[in-house]
């Protein structure tokens, strides 16, 4: 597989509503998140560059960098300063209320107060700013920037604009009660967004529009989790209603594009109990389905030893044999440089797609509190306050941060510095040699 530098986020949601199913991830996955306990260990530290206090990972936004410049949030302000030597560049009263996207050397994002800002990442001043009309008072926005054209959304609007000078080029109603629609992605020259819609049930279903007249061409009703995949003319997500299945793990939507109809409906790893034995996990790399789950005896709804399937996509489950993975520990992140990351016994793993091969990384034996996979790197942030970076061809551990941590934003690489998003804090640090060796 190639080294990749393509980030995502995991993020775990249960409840016995419609969102009570896992969140997942449309590629593999190369990050992971959640604190817990401790150990220690002698491992060569690595000294900070330079350190500045920034608002709290679980109260603000993940500081994002842009070139040479980090842009962060702390007390009220949002600031730039230098990955190299922390010195701040600049600050601002324009503080974000959605995400931040980039693109064209801007950064964009909608503040408080629903205007939609084109911020210049080098100097903090704006390139232009369009009020969307949107209520600050329920500050639920969206961004994303598809294609050439920046797409917003709020409660009940999805809004179109020209990133180049911020002019709206449609606006739409929509259904999308608890915040802005989620724009899925653009696919096959259709717009699909995701929207919660309270009802009987509150539902995640999905909205498919052309993008440049923001005409609605098909709503799918449903209540469906991300896309995992799109191939030939169709969208692959997880079915999320509960007891989508009675008696099986996971319920798969195949989902023609142009018309929103769901075609097809597979169902994966017989269970007891379809409403509490569900996947963990569920996500696509190249042709392969995978789910993380547990492993449950009949007469039992808990499971104990770890199980990851590999099943070829857009076949019925039942005329195929999976591969699995069982009992080689509890599943992180992966596939990734021929191999997916686990914990076991408290132990930092990798194992190799052909199941025969494992390494051990010479690392403390606590929880796994944020594991990031960056080109040839992972970086592990431990729930002792321990940050590592790894060699993953060698295997070797390059030292260690204290940073007195137990949870984790994104690991940040800017040229020679590893940018680690503590609690409260940046912290900069020189990225150590790597191995040359490729997988």
């Amino acid at each position: 597989m190639n080294t990749r530098r393509k980030i995502t986020s995991l993020f775990l949601v249960i409840g016995l509503t419609s969102s009570m199913l896992s969140a997942v991830s449309a590629a593999p996955v190369t990050s992971y998140s959640a604190p817990t306990l401790s150990e220690t260990n002698t491992i060569q530290a690595l000294k900070p560059l330079w350190s500045v206090e920034k608002d709290p990972v679980d109260q603000a936004f993940s500081a994002v960098a842009s070139g040479n410049t980090v842009i962060y949030v702390h007390e009220g302000k949002l600031r730039g300063i230098n990955a190299a030597t922390g010195k701040t560049q600049w600050s601002s009263s324009s503080l974000p209320s959605s995400e931040w996207v980039k693109g064209n050397g801007t950064l964009y994002f909608i503040d408080q107060k629903g205007i939609l800002i084109s911020l210049n990442p080098k100097t903090g001043k704006p390139l232009w700013k369009t009020n969307t009309g949107m209520s600050a008072s329920n500050p639920s926005f969206t961004i994303s920037l598809i294609n050439g054209t920046l797409y917003v959304g709020g409660p009940f609007t999805l809004q179109a604009y020209n990133p180049v000078n911020g002019k709206r080029l449609w606006k739409q109603k929509t259904e999308s009660e608890y915040g802005g629609p989620a724009i899925q992605g653009l696919y096959d020259g259709v717009l699909v967004a995701s929207m919660t819609v309270s009802g009987a049930l509150t539902v995640d279903q999905y909205s498919g529009y052309n993008p440049k007249t923001g005409k609605k061409l098909w709503e799918s009703g449903g209540n469906n989790g991300p896309v995992l995949a799109s191939r030939n003319g169709y969208l692959y997500v997880r079915d999320q209603y509960p007891m989508s299945s009675p008696d099986h793990a996971l319920v798969l939507n195949k989902i023609n594009i142009k018309t929103g109809k769901a075609t097809k409906h597979y169902e994966y790893v017989q269970v007891q109990d379809g409403m509490f034995q569900t996947a963990n996990e569920v996500f696509v790399d190249g042709d392969d389905l995978y789910i993380a789950m547990r492993k449950y005896s009949e007469g039992t709804l808990e499971g104990f030893s770890s199980m990851l399937y590999r099943f070829k996509l857009d076949q019925d489950p039942d005329k195929q044999t999976p591969v699995i993975y069982e009992g080689k520990g509890d599943f992180l992140a992966g596939p990734y440089l021929n191999r997916f990351f686990v914990q076991k016994d408290l132990q930092f793993k990798s194992i190799a797609l052909n199941g025969k091969t494992s390494a051990s990384y010479d690392i403390p034996l606590n929880p796994v509190s944020r594991l990031d996979l960056i080109e040839n790197n992972a970086y592990v942030g431990m729930s002792d306050g321990k940050f590592y970076p790894i060699d993953i061809p060698s295997g070797k551990t390059l030292g260690v941060v204290d940073t007195d941590s137990r949870i984790y934003g994104q690991t940040l690489i800017v040229g020679s510095t590893i940018l680690i998003q503590a609690e409260g804090k940046l912290i900069a640090v020189k990225r150590p040699a790597v191995s040359k060796k490729t997988s």
